[in-house]
């Protein structure tokens, strides 16, 4: 007997394609749990299936040797009609699958049980089940170990989900921070060239041009996402000029980098760590606009080290209070840290602060 379609068939195989786990590569988390439904249940085969438009597919399995089997064959079909937990002792006795070749043919399948996998919104997608070629039964510690099984396979969709709709959220924020950023220095730029007033016209035109600045910033950030490895050196020379419109004309920005390929992560990280430096300098260190601000990053990949230091005011009080993470932009820097498995340090005697974060041995 083909099995019927789902009542919500349309909205049960818009939920399913909506985990994305169709026609995905097999991976040892998925077949390590048929493995040990297989083990655990005694039976020679285990799988983790959906149900598709005119398929079933195997995420993984266990004695069955395809990836996918026609709708019409089905067993799993006609379960996800059914509760959460279905156990058929002998699919010749059940009418649904009496005539199925599946389990007519030798050797075929004559004990079935399986969880039913549901998505977020209930709709049934799959199962993980277990199917032996003679009858029998479940022990009640087999039928638990079953249900904690699907269990896991559904958090870890549901974890995989979660993650791609975070990323997408995160990915519509930064487009619209770009387009405000971008938004607000036309404007700013717009009013400077119809304004008379000289000083005026100066300072929105720098207003501008550093607001172009952290869109140019933020766009680095945005891209760093999309690589699988980052040319530090190469990164910093493209944000220096960036960098510098955000500290006074009169101030000094160096930036020394060794070519360190880095992760996104890292170089993330080491990207904002300088940012929130070179911004707490411009405003609590080099007060009057003048001075100097130097950033140092070198070793590699495992063992780098970055090195900021401004030529301002801080005092060792101020040290002992960025160490205690007393402002946000510390607390910022402190959290990238440990994010990297580092240590940041603060040191400052009246004639400037000192930054150095360094990655601790694993």
């Amino acid at each position: 007997m083909k099995p019927s379609l789902h009542p919500q068939e349309e909205e049960r195989l818009r939920e399913l394609h909506r985990y994305g786990i169709l026609d995905t590569e097999r991976e040892k988390d998925f077949d390590e749990l048929v493995e040990i439904a297989s083990d655990i249940c005694e039976v020679p085969v285990s799988v983790v299936n959906f149900i598709d438009a005119g398929r079933q597919w195997f995420k993984a399995e266990v004695g069955l040797g395809v990836r996918s089997t026609p709708l019409e064959t089905s067993l799993c079909g006609h379960v996800i009609l059914q509760g959460d937990f279905v156990e058929i002792p002998d699919t010749l006795q059940d009418q649904r699958m009496a005539d199925n070749p599946l389990c007519t043919s030798e050797p075929g399948f004559r004990f079935y049980a399986g969880v039913v996998l549901k998505g977020t919104n209930g709709l049934p997608l799959g199962t993980l089940c277990v199917l032996d070629h003679k009858p029998r039964t479940l022990t009640d510690r087999q039928r638990k170990v079953l249900r904690v099984l699907a269990k896991h396979v559904m958090s870890e969709l549901n974890l995989r989900l979660a993650l791609e709709e975070e990323q997408v959220l995160r990915r519509e924020v930064d487009h619209r921070v770009k387009n405000s950023l971008a938004s607000i220095g036309a404007m700013l730029s717009m009013k400077a060239r119809r304004t008379s007033n000289e000083t005026l016209k100066l300072e929105l035109e720098d207003a501008s041009t550093r607001i172009r600045s952290l869109s140019s910033l933020h766009a680095e950030l945005h891209e760093l996402e999309a690589s699988r490895h980052v040319d530090l050196k190469s990164l910093f020379e493209r944000v220096q000029t960036d960098l510098r419109y955000l500290i006074p004309d009169d101030a000094k920005l160096s930036i020394d980098v060794q070519a360190i390929e880095a992760t996104p992560q890292l170089a993330n990280a080491l990207l904002l760590i300088v940012n929130e430096f070179v911004s707490n300098s411009v405003k609590h260190g080099l007060k009057d606009g003048h001075g100097t601000i130097s950033i140092i990053i070198g070793g590699d990949a495992h063992s780098w080290s970055i090195l900021c230091r401004d030529n301002g005011t801080a005092t060792a009080e101020d040290a002992e209070m960025a160490m205690a993470k007393s402002g946000l932009g510390t607390r910022v820097i402190h959290s990238l840290a440990n994010s990297l498995n580092a240590r940041a340090q603060w040191v400052a005697s009246g004639e400037g602060m000192e930054l150095k974060v360094t990655a601790q041995p694993n």
